[in-house]
């Protein structure tokens, strides 16, 4: 049976995301929402969508809508997860999950209490390069991790509500940084401790940080380092990412079709076929557990978790000192 799927919010993901459901037009039916009833309909003529909704409100009441995908800000996304629980939909939500730790708590919550499946859309773990680097971590092919290194430099300037620290709950790093906080924590296992600084700003003007560096350390001794920068000055190369262990090393580039892997005596370059975005494999993750009646791979506690491991960066960063997280759920 084909998933009803309703975009909350019409902006520029939204078109990629969109762009990306086109292959599964036999499995998702999809739909979409915007407080502009023209701007919908555009999007549902130009992505050969379902059907169109000129409110939120409207697109909860419709029967043919089983879930709704959140592609609105950061603030809205609590009122938003309580619209879809009134109306007994699912609940696919943009990350971060939330702005605060509290408001992630209630979230889940909700979403518990009206007996509807909750996932956040963390599409970074569903990339097949991701995937295969976890299966050959877990076959032990670099034998026990002790270094993860995640690093990404563009160009990236923050507008709109993205430029409040109120209404995005911080910089880039809760925006975009986010995604590496949760391919450290699926392939080196959950942060101990995090400890957070801040490069001097390309552009003082800006309500919050630009750029943040973050070391992280592991119950089991893997130590994380993450550099995410929105603040380009030079070349930004590309976005990669390195896991030493043992007995050897791993290295890849998000969203490429391959992967290093250097088993302590030579390096060989294995193919990574499949969904480099990972957005179809999260949708259909999504699609299983609503499904199967179980809790989807990233659940609410997952996006909860991810999220307390940034704000407590920001509680670093500004202390100067190293902070304590909570123990796993």
């Amino acid at each position: 049976m084909k998933l009803g799927l309703c975009i909350l919010g019409c902006g520029q993901f939204a078109a990629t995301f969109a762009q990306e459901m086109a292959p599964l037009g036999d499995e998702i039916d999809l739909f979409f929402a915007s407080r502009d009833a023209a701007k919908a309909a555009d999007y549902n003529r130009r992505f050969h969508g379902s059907g169109s909704f000129g409110s939120y409100q409207e697109a909860a009441a419709d029967p043919r809508v089983e879930a709704l995908y959140l592609c609105t800000p950061h603030y809205l996304h609590l009122e938003h997860v309580a619209l879809a629980a009134r109306a007994g939909k699912h609940v696919l939500v943009e990350k971060p999950i939330a702005r605060t730790v509290a408001e992630a708590e209630e979230i889940i919550r909700v979403a518990r209490q009206a007996g509807v499946i909750l996932m956040v859309a963390e599409n970074y773990r569903f990339m097949a390069v991701v995937r295969r680097a976890k299966a050959l971590i877990e076959a032990g092919a670099i034998g026990l991790p002790r270094l993860i290194q995640l690093q990404e430099e563009g160009a990236f300037r923050p507008a709109g509500w993205r430029d409040s620290r109120d209404l995005n709950g911080g910089g880039v790093f809760i925006d975009g940084g986010i995604h590496k906080v949760n391919i450290l924590a699926f392939l080196a296992g959950r942060p101990q401790t995090v400890y957070a600084t801040a490069p001097r700003r390309l552009d003082p003007s800006l309500d919050a940080e630009d750029a943040l560096v973050v070391v992280t350390t592991s119950d089991t001794g893997v130590v994380g380092v993450i550099n995410h920068s929105s603040a380009k000055t030079l070349d930004p190369g590309t976005k990669w990412v390195s896991v030493l262990g043992t007995e050897g090393r791993i290295y890849f580039e998000l969203s490429q079709a391959w992967l290093k892997l250097h088993d302590g005596r030579s390096e060989r370059t294995l193919p990574c076929p499949g969904d480099r975005h990972g957005l179809a494999t999260m949708v259909r993750e999504f699609r299983d557990s609503i499904r199967q009646g179980r809790q989807p791979e990233m659940s609410g506690q997952e996006g909860l978790e991810d999220l307390e491991v940034v704000v407590r960066a920001y509680e670093s960063m500004e202390s100067g000192t190293a902070v304590a997280l909570s123990p796993r759920a």
